[in-house]
């Protein structure tokens, strides 16, 4: 019998790249539930063998009963069938979390929460690269949690993991991505950028000069797809947290000048000014280190090739997507005029 995989969210993107590769798999039986959005016309329930579901988070108790409704119908929970691994990309609040396990405690291998280095950015930092172990929370004002909500709500959502999964209930390997690049980038950042670059003449990329030299962590959307097939085919045997990025670091300088070598030979435009406007990083704790997840022997793509590709797809393919193309000059304009 197929092992049963479940996907929660994944309509683009990571998810849409894991959800074709499972699916290939003769040995899974793969389900996904998100809302349907479409991104790229990308048709993600047309994809062969990969059974879809539609699913609203918003109502915690609806999606609880809707995984419990799915799950009966598959007949987990009966002879000793299970979910081998739930891999869970839109939870950003810990009730989210919370209505899966009310759901699927007892009836799942592994739960794969897809988390950020965001929640390092309300956390005590005491050294860099930045260790899974520095996930204390520091203390905040009502208006600090308000300006860092989604690393202090995915935070929350971690801290509902470690402190209420009763053990045996099931295991969990919790993710933590920095800023991730790869063809279908779904936030619009990268594809901003580039158009950024492709007017650097009259709009020079801003750069703080105190931190021009900074480095910053990325992670390729290959490579974290290749994380989760590895932990869905080796179940760790107690819950985990790993870092998920690259072996190398890069500057947002020398980030811009790799795009701008592939659109042009001329000349990167700077402006030197105070907290400038930018698209990378997104996060303000630091670089973040891969150490414990290379541990494991997982292979990650060079961070070279990796943007080759990702600026090869937004040069090449994502002008015909004119949804995406409109959503990323206005991402552009609302930097400029900033």
């Amino acid at each position: 019998m197929k092992k049963l995989i479940l996907v929660l969210g994944g309509s683009t993107f990571m998810g849409k790249e894991l959800l074709q590769d499972l699916s290939q798999n003769e040995s899974y039986e793969v389900h996904f539930i998100n809302r349907g959005k479409n991104y790229w016309n990308n048709a993600v329930n047309q994809i062969k063998n990969a059974y879809y579901t539609y699913g609203n988070r918003e109502d915690t108790n609806d999606f609880t009963t809707l995984i419990r409704y799915l799950s009966k119908k598959l007949g987990v929970g009966v002879n000793g069938r299970i979910w081998e691994a739930v891999v869970d990309f839109s939870a950003f609040y810990s009730s989210q979390v919370k209505s899966v396990y009310v759901a699927l405690r007892g009836l799942c291998n592994l739960y794969i929460f897809i988390s950020t280095d965001s929640i390092y950015d309300v956390c005590k930092i005491r050294k860099i690269p930045i260790t899974e172990d520095q996930d204390q929370r520091k203390e905040l004002t009502e208006s600090q949690k308000k300006g860092e909500s989604y690393g202090h709500n995915k935070l929350k959502c971690e801290e509902f993991l470690q402190n209420y999964v009763i053990e045996g209930s099931f295991r969990y390997v919790i993710l933590r991505l920095p800023d991730v690049i790869g063809p279908f980038d779904d936030s619009g950042r990268f594809f901003a950028l580039v158009k950024w670059l492709q007017q650097n003449d009259k709009h020079p990329i801003q750069v703080d000069q105190a931190v021009q030299s900074e480095q910053i962590s990325l992670v390729f959307s290959t490579d974290v797809v290749n994380c989760i097939k590895y932990f869905i085919q080796n179940i760790p045997q107690q819950n985990q947290i790993y870092n998920v990025c690259f072996d190398e670091t890069i500057s947002y300088i020398e980030l811009t000048q790799v795009i701008l070598d592939k659109i042009s030979q001329k000349q990167l435009n700077i402006k030197h000014v105070v907290e400038a406007s930018k698209f990378y990083p997104s996060v303000d704790c630091g670089i973040i280190s891969n150490k414990k997840i290379k541990e494991l022997d997982i292979k990650f793509t060079p961070l070279i090739t990796a943007l080759e590709k990702t600026i090869e797809f937004f040069m090449k393919e994502a002008s015909n997507y004119e949804a995406e193309n409109k959503a990323a000059l206005e991402k552009l304009n609302r930097k400029l005029n900033a």
